[in-house]
């Protein structure tokens, strides 16, 4: 039965995860009823956030591996790194991606099409990357210190097996499997959080007939807020279609949070 239960709760995640796939087929000409502008912006914006989240998961991912790795093979690594991930953290992230896009900010203004779209992107992975890292790495590296500690890492050590050996070997057991797709879970989530709220912020500053280099669906919610002030701007489906996709990708990182942390204990 618990079997049928992690089949069906993985079922849940995938049907969940489905507007990113929906956005990547060629829908282009696809009636809705909807004004075709804002379908297109909204397939746009999804497939910009799947590429988005794609990207950060990867590049955090590798670097809470080998942070993670260092801070038990050389615990002074592992004193400094906290140090830095501490101080990060106690920057709201909201502030981190816009400092990260000061340095940028005339280069974006100046330019215009893919050149902007790609430094925005890019700018972007790194401040999601950076807010994302203190958690990621602890959540880490406090249980592969936890299992290298234990009888048998003490064991192996009696044998001779060196100390990256054991520590290799200790992340791909199970249970560190399963810390690594929570972890995975965690930076996504984070990363969606940020680039909904950053992309909002932005749109709303620019007005609503502004486009920002960083396209989101937090954006297309921005733009098409004042239909639920004025029914004449539009239908209110403009607005709530890309808060319910949202909400669907949430719920599914979630589930993916929730089964690994059930599985833990």
């Amino acid at each position: 039965m618990k079997k049928l239960f992690d089949v069906l709760g993985w079922v849940a995640i995938a049907v969940l995860l489905s507007p990113f796939v929906i956005a990547w087929l060629p829908l282009g000409g696809v009636s809705t009823g909807l004004p075709a502008p804002w379908w297109h912006s909204l397939l746009l914006s999804f497939r910009q956030l799947s590429i988005t989240l794609t990207a950060t998961v990867v590049v955090a991912g590798v670097i809470t591996l080998g942070l993670g790795y260092l801070s038990i093979l050389q615990p002074v690594v592992g004193k400094v790194t906290a140090g830095v991930l501490d101080a990060v953290e106690s920057v709201p992230a909201i502030l981190v991606a816009l400092f990260c896009y000061a340095p940028v900010a005339v280069a974006l203004a100046s330019h215009a099409g893919a050149y902007s779209t790609n430094l925005s992107l890019a700018v972007f992975i790194f401040a999601a990357t950076l807010t994302s890292l203190p958690e990621a790495v602890r959540g880490l590296a406090l249980p592969l210190g936890e299992l290298y500690h234990r009888k048998y890492s003490v064991s192996m050590r009696s044998y001779g097996f060196p100390k990256g050996r054991i520590l290799r070997v200790l992340l791909n057991s199970k249970a560190m499997r399963d810390v690594i797709r929570r972890t995975a879970a965690g930076i996504l989530l984070k990363t969606l959080v940020l680039d909904t709220s950053f992309s909002f912020i932005i749109q709303v500053g620019m007005g609503a007939n502004g486009t920002p280099a960083h396209t989101s669906p937090g954006g297309l919610i921005a733009a098409w807020r004042m239909v639920l002030l004025d029914s004449s701007s539009g239908p209110p489906e403009l607005f709530w279609v890309p808060v319910g996709l949202l909400v669907m990708v949430s719920l599914a990182f979630l589930l993916v949070l929730g089964n690994d942390k059930e599985a833990a204990v």
